[in-house]
């Protein structure tokens, strides 16, 4: 059968991270399955039917999705896999129609929490977290409970990008019915009509009293312009406007406070070779080297930060910094330098000064134009949800009063 069709309105240890050198200068101065958790699969008790009743699947599903594009939030409640047959979280998450998300996964007894914001997913979790799925970098002691950007290969999904209401209901919608009549059946206590898509595993429920969507087992929720999906069976629920308000304050106050010092996990950037430190009469010492994607990334870019510090026994120490942009695949230059400009007498003029120097290289998962970018959409994606419904609210008052004065003027 063709997909179903529905009409909505959108709502406006691995590698050498630090180096360090010396030069002599001469001068004056860090499983299951979701088969197994989707209808057919594993042990798990199969939803006891009731005698069989069944209505047409195809106007149920239509209606039921039209419904859910309009929602202003979600909840969604269940386990997600990247892909089939990967390790299986569990999740917990709220998901605004502009994809805004909040909630936590949790894998292998390693929960984080998961942020969306304008298309950015960070994920705050522990050391063991981040291990556990081989997620490595050249700041990778600083992922402990701080805000780390990651990609939806690293973390399982990206939610704005497959559960965004409108998104989630595109993507449903343009999956095509196996069987033309729905099933009434008891879903864990609640009753429901049991939808098959034309997937292998691939199954709707629809709650019987509300016409909303209950339930989903979907094999691969492939997000528009994507080859491949997350694995997902998920409990869903509209959230309420006081949900929706605590989502955005969240999500607001963690941008301002805790972004700043995010870092970036989606490429494993390391030094292409050995840096090159020289020195010169002052001394004046330069460190350069060569930043690179040492984990061939299919695409992206991070704001890379390089730190040195040059150390002299009597002169103390100077510090220089770099940064930019690498993007995934490439290579980035990185140099800084610093004069201790000392001036000695004669006497001390040939004296030879050792320096020695080392270099840091880390992320950054937001840039300061970033998170002023980010401040601004989510400002604007708060106001578009939250004024969703009372625009309705408006409009039909207006009707109502239009219409009013106008039986009035044609009684008079």
């Amino acid at each position: 059968m063709a997909p179903v069709s529905h009409n909505r309105g959108r709502r406006s240890g691995r590698t050498a991270f630090a180096a360090a050198g010396t030069v002599v200068v001469l001068g004056l101065t860090g499983c299951s399955t979701l088969s197994g958790l989707l209808p057919g699969g594993g042990d798990e008790e199969e939803p006891s039917p009731e005698p069989t009743e069944s209505v047409a699947a195809a106007p149920l599903l239509e209606e039921a999705l039209a419904d859910l594009a309009d929602y202003p939030a979600l909840t969604a409640t269940g386990q997600v896999a990247q892909t089939v047959g990967a390790d299986v979280q569990d999740t917990s998450l709220t998901v605004a129609d502009s994809g805004a998300t909040d909630g936590t996964i949790r894998a292998n007894g390693n929960e984080g929490e998961i942020i969306d914001v304008d298309g950015r997913t960070y994920v705050r979790a522990t050391e063991d977290f981040w291990l556990d799925r081989g997620v490595f970098g050249p700041d990778s002691d600083d992922f402990e409970d701080n805000w780390v950007r990651a990609s939806a290969s690293q973390v399982g999904i990206e939610p704005g990008a497959v559960l965004a209401p409108p998104v989630l209901a595109e993507i449903l919608g343009g999956l095509e019915v196996e069987e033309e009549d729905a099933v009434k059946e008891n879903l864990d206590g609640t009753l429901t009509y049991r939808i098959d898509l034309a997937g292998e595993r691939d199954q709707v429920w629809i709650n019987a009293e509300t016409d909303q969507i209950q339930r989903i087992a979907i094999e691969e929720l492939v997000p528009e312009g994507a080859e491949t999906g997350p694995q997902v069976r998920l409990d869903l629920a509209q959230a309420d406007q006081p949900a929706v308000e605590e989502l955005y304050a969240g999500l607001v106050t963690t941008v301002e406070e805790e972004l700043t010092s995010s870092r970036d996990a989606r490429i494993e950037v390391a030094w292409q070779g050995e840096p090159n430190m020289s020195c010169g009469e002052g001394p004046n010492c330069t460190w350069s080297g060569t930043a690179y994607d040492a984990s061939g990334a299919d695409g992206g870019s991070v704001s890379v930060r390089m730190d040195v510090t040059f150390t002299n026994d009597e002169l103390g120490e100077q510090q220089c910094s770099d940064s930019g942009t690498l993007e995934a695949g490439g290579t980035l230059e990185l140099s800084c330098g610093a004069d201790y400009n000392n001036s000695e007498s004669a006497d001390t003029a040939d004296q030879e000064r050792s320096v020695d120097g080392s270099a840091q290289l880390s992320t950054r998962g937001v840039t300061d134009e970033e998170q002023e970018s980010v401040l601004a959409a989510l400002g604007e994606q708060r106001e578009a949800t939250l004024s969703g419904g009372a625009d309705d609210e408006e409009s039909g008052e207006a009707t109502d009063g239009e219409s009013a004065e106008e039986t009035e003027g044609s009684g008079n």
